[in-house]
């Protein structure tokens, strides 16, 4: 069972508070409607007090299916990648790559322009062979998505079960964060995250002496998030952003 909690607030709110919140608030999923934003949790105690927190604008809602997957369309993503529902028997187009989004309460289906922009770039950086860490991996999909472009090995880590559990099948993942993980362990990190964690892990995933891949910032954040980094390329949509990048003092 998954909790959801109503969060009526414009898309500018919307940003404001994504940037602000902290890991006390777990997140699985999110889901935008027409009165707001459908904000789902794993854990009743959690989404009871991330209700609290806002008492003046949500409302508490069990929530136990999942009945949006059944509207959901194939998409092509980048040069490489068509994901499709995995219930859909939709041909995969000649030279792309087929991904199942999952359906569940856990963030990386494929639909939000974060986790596009990650595929975009990754399909260009990731070369054959190397090994890819995947921090905060969600459903996977980043994670299969390296497997699919020809990654040897793909470490990923969550702090949610749910997430651990899905990505499971894609990757060798255990339930944690960056700061388990020796430098050296990767060629290519991925994080796909919003602001307010990126901004406790950016420490731990400079110590890991590889090149990012980092998402879930917006374009006015790049500054803050590329300090201390070279930026090697970067993508927008929707004014959300996503990089590749080095540390400034990496060889």
């Amino acid at each position: 069972m998954s909790y959801c909690v109503r969060l009526r607030c414009s898309e500018v709110e919307w940003e404001d508070l994504l940037a602000d919140w902290s890991d006390d608030y777990p997140i699985q999923g999110v889901v935008e409607d027409h009165f707001g934003y459908q904000v789902f949790f794993a854990s009743a105690a959690t989404a009871e007090k991330f209700a609290a927190a806002h008492h003046s604008s949500v409302e508490f809602v069990p929530e136990q299916t999942h009945v949006w997957w059944g509207d959901w369309q194939p998409l092509l993503v980048g040069e490489r990648f068509f994901l499709c529902p995995p219930d859909r028997d939709d041909p995969t187009p000649p030279g792309r790559l087929r991904l199942a989004m999952i359906g569940a309460n856990v963030f990386g289906g494929g639909e939000h322009q974060t986790t596009q922009l990650c595929l975009e770039l990754l399909e260009q950086v990731l070369r054959p062979g190397q090994t890819v860490l995947d921090i905060g991996t969600g459903t996977g999909i980043l994670s299969a998505a390296a497997r699919a472009l020809g990654a040897s090995t793909v470490w990923a880590c969550d702090v949610e079960p749910a997430a651990v559990a899905l990505a499971q099948q894609h990757a060798l993942v255990w339930q944690g964060s960056a700061n388990s993980v020796r430098p050296g362990t990767a060629d290519l990190v991925v994080c796909n995250i919003h602001l307010a964690v990126m901004r406790e892990i950016l420490p731990d995933l400079l110590r890991l002496s590889a090149p990012l891949l980092l998402s879930g910032f917006l374009h006015d954040q790049i500054p803050e998030l590329t300090t201390g980094l070279t930026v090697l390329a970067q993508r927008e949509r929707d004014g959300w952003c996503a990089v590749w990048a080095t540390a400034s003092d990496a060889p």
